[in-house]
């Protein structure tokens, strides 16, 4: 696939990761993927598909700057900037401006940093099945994982009718739903025509193009001003034409508006990692339910306590005794100890933190 280029969003902050994942450490840089980092694991599994020459890296000022941490190496060329945070759609508009300013022809692949995938040989097989439908079909192209359950934590697609008899088989997307509560969930599931949003898009740069003149021509216009500011290469405009995006969802601006989408049911082992809670999926508990994360040299002894979670690193022993339901995380300068039923929740002890004064260990 000589024009694929694969676009890997590693701007997020993964703020349910805390203390863990910090500012300068997100999620995507910890050691969750089997003692790699997630975004090392995904770098590996796109490069394998369109070639390391051909894998981007798209991150904010503060984390481009601590990079090596997470993926030893990494080309600095093919690492885009964004100037600040503004969603993932002007995100996506960049790196298909910076990629379309040198391949007017690509087919981009863009992928979250912070998922785990299996295996590696079917991913392959399901990410060529989508770049096929998209050059073929010129349509825009998502990825549907296949419910485990009603989960409430995810959006949802509803599949249309069957694009062609090709397999992997490839749909049309009926529309996309937002996130549901729990007896909604539960129905989506039981009617057996929707599929987990996995967040990952397969598309030809004119068809993105396309998509989005037609959706949303705001940052359409955009992306042009950042193409040709790429191409002629001048940051100070590129920086301008980039602020002038809207601050939103590609979701949002794109997927839900544009008239052609088709899904890739992926009948993949995948897991988002969205919090301590789903470190499971990655590390099995052992007899009594108890998940055990260490690096570093870090330790731990776990002694008549049932379902907890525990997250090291350094040389430190982490011991629990006579407790359950339990997420404890012991890094650096911070110790966190919670119930596991409030673990999804972080985000309100973050600005607790920030407003105290704590914003040092932020």
């Amino acid at each position: 696939m000589p024009n694929l280029h694969a676009v890997i969003m590693a701007g997020g902050s993964g703020t349910r990761f805390w203390p863990a994942s910090r500012a300068r450490r997100p999620k995507q840089f910890l050691p969750l993927a089997r003692g790699s980092s997630l975004l090392q694991a995904t770098v590996t599994r796109m490069a394998a598909v369109a070639g390391r020459e051909r894998t981007w890296i798209a991150t904010n000022p503060r984390q481009a700057e601590t990079l090596d941490q997470a993926v030893a190496g990494f080309p600095r060329e093919r690492v885009i900037v964004e100037p600040e945070a503004r969603d993932t759609a002007p995100c996506v508009a960049l790196a298909a401006a910076v990629i379309g300013a040198h391949d007017a022809d690509a087919v981009l692949a863009v992928v979250p940093a912070d998922h785990l995938i299996e295996p590696q040989a079917h991913f392959e097989t399901l990410l060529q099945r989508a770049v096929a439908v998209a050059t073929e079909h010129h349509m825009i192209v998502t990825f549907g994982i296949r419910p485990r359950g009603p989960a409430t934590g995810y959006g949802y697609i509803e599949r249309g009718e069957r694009l062609d008899e090709a397999s992997p088989a490839a749909f049309r997307v009926a529309r996309f739903r937002e996130k549901p509560d729990l007896d909604t969930a539960r129905r989506f599931v039981g009617a057996g025509n929707f599929a987990w949003n996995s967040g990952m898009f397969v598309w030809t740069l004119p068809d993105l193009l396309t998509a989005m003149a037609s959706g949303a021509p705001e940052l359409a216009a955009a992306t042009q001003a950042m193409q040709q500011a790429a191409r002629a290469g001048d940051p100070q405009a590129l920086h301008t034409a980039f602020a002038r995006c809207p601050k939103t969802s590609i979701d949002f601006a794109v997927m839900e508006r544009a008239p052609r989408v088709a899904m890739i049911e992926a009948d993949l082992a995948w897991s988002d990692v969205g919090s301590f809670t789903s470190l499971d999926a990655v590390h099995p508990p052992d007899a009594r339910g108890n998940v055990t994360v260490l690096a570093e040299g870090a330790r731990a002894v776990v002694k008549d306590a049932r379902d907890c979670v525990v997250y090291g690193e350094g040389r430190r022993l982490v011991a629990l005794f006579g407790t359950s339901d339990l997420v404890v995380v012991a890094v650096d300068d911070a110790v966190l100890v919670c119930p596991k039923d409030r673990s999804d929740d972080l985000k309100k002890l973050i600005e607790h933190l920030r407003e105290s004064g704590h914003g040092d260990v932020l």
